[in-house]
């Protein structure tokens, strides 16, 4: 298993290889349905390159400025939180 940078297919479904993901959306340009680039969890299978670790990782939220802020308390959830959260499903 590895972390992957994916987008949905062509008819808007999960790639067969994605098993868990839908994480840290960002809005890449392309047509809708594969408008965003999404984090997840794919099987060895997945064509792409897996994310090294979990730092790797956080360097991409970093770099594409991720903020998370709790919808009821209004708290910002620091972003090491959420990546090793994300990270963890890798198992």
């Amino acid at each position: 298993m590895k972390m992957i940078k994916y987008t949905l297919n062509s008819d808007g479904t999960i790639p067969d290889y994605v098993v868990d993901g839908g994480y840290l959306a960002k809005s890449n340009g392309n047509a809708s349905p594969q408008d965003y680039d999404l984090i997840g969890v794919a099987t060895d299978a997945a064509p792409q390159t897996g994310y090294a670790n979990q730092a790797a990782l956080l360097q991409y939220a970093e770099d594409n400025e991720f903020v998370f802020i709790d919808p009821i308390t209004e708290e910002i959830t620091p972003l090491e939180d959420v990546i090793s959260s994300i990270w963890s499903k890798l198992g």
